[in-house]
């Protein structure tokens, strides 16, 4: 079996900002590695790595190794419970059950697409996150300092962090602008097309061009709001290089 890999990520400069202490809260209750980080601050650590700032975030978002047996939705709830989380009830019947609040705390508690078993609490369906179960497939493992607590946790792959946004590019129509933001903050650590596109499966291939008939147009506004200019150049040509290894050289010929 190969060894996964391990990055330490440095903060960002003024440090790691909020929800980050809410989530080594979260990485404290629930057992190493039992979860993977997901959402705004999944794009927020890709980020940090290369010295890019990228939007805040106000919640938590976790996706749940289910699968493995390395924890039970049960078991995640009563955790959150003890540090004074409820699981908040839909307001639709048919909604999904997934956000804890405490106060203005919120940690979304997901489980992955393709698990074999429809979980349910209060009568309600837990959330699956699209593209859930190829990013749980391709992770790494992260170490953050937030002030002077030390926390690990499994991180979705650069890859299998684009599969994510064009799934919930293709999913959420009410936020695009923001899943197309991250996708293009993702593309700029891209520092290998080749190493990449060797990673893909499943639906990763029309999950990113779907973001690629967006992004490439290099003038469009994610790409202008990532101020650097060479990180901004070199994203957009890692993820036109990407393309063409993935789609061919006429998908990523630019408008």
């Amino acid at each position: 079996m190969t060894e996964r890999e391990h990055w330490e990520v440095d903060a960002p400069p003024g440090g790691w900002a909020h929800p980050w202490p809410l989530a080594v809260e979260v990485a404290r209750a629930l057992p190493e590695f039992s979860w993977t980080l997901v959402g705004g601050l999944m794009v927020q650590v890709h980020a940090a790595r290369i010295g890019l700032p990228h939007r805040p975030t106000d919640d938590v978002d976790v996706v749940l190794h289910i699968e493995t047996n390395a924890i039970t939705y049960g078991g995640a709830r009563a955790r959150l419970e003890e540090l004074g989380f409820t699981l908040r009830r839909p307001n639709d019947r048919d909604g999904f059950a997934h956000r804890f609040e405490r106060g203005k705390d919120v940690v979304d508690v997901m489980v992955a697409d393709h698990l074999k078993t429809q979980l349910e609490v209060m009568g309600h369906r837990v959330f699956k996150v699209p593209g859930g179960t190829g990013a749980l497939q391709r992770t790494v493992n992260v170490t953050v300092h937030v002030g002077d607590e030390e926390i690990r946790f499994s991180l979705p792959s650069i890859i299998a962090a684009l599969g994510l946004k064009g799934a919930a590019y293709t999913a959420d129509s009410w936020d695009v602008e923001r899943h197309l933001r991250d996708a293009a903050v993702l593309a700029c650590c891209i520092d290998d097309p080749e190493a990449v596109a060797e990673q893909v499966q499943g639906s990763d291939r029309g999950r990113i061009r779907k973001l690629w008939l967006e992004l490439k147009n290099p003038r469009h506004l994610v790409w202008l709001l990532i101020e650097d200019q060479e990180l901004r150049e070199d994203g957009y040509h890692a993820l036109s290089d990407l393309v063409e290894l993935l789609l061919g050289a006429e998908e990523a010929a630019s408008e």
